[in-house]
């Protein structure tokens, strides 16, 4: 049977702060890839300065968009 001081024991374990550390460390990384996929793949950004970003960081690289569809962007 477990005595009651080890069954309420709240002292966190050596690993949780190492492990709390990687997951914040994590987090940022994930925050940081998500804004550099939304810069690669901004149309308002010049498509070889996003072509080249995402060659560089060996992330899909995005593809230019119709002529079309530029023009009627720039123009909002």
């Amino acid at each position: 049977m477990t005595n009651s001081t080890e069954a309420t024991d709240t002292t966190p374990l050596p690993q949780t702060s190492d492990l709390r550390s990687a997951e914040n460390d994590l987090q940022k990384l994930r925050v940081r890839l998500r804004t550099v996929a939304e810069f690669i793949h901004d149309p308002a950004i010049d498509f070889a300065a996003r072509h080249t970003l995402a060659q560089r960081l060996d992330l899909p690289v995005p593809t230019p968009a119709p002529a079309a569809r530029q023009t009627k962007e720039a123009t909002r």
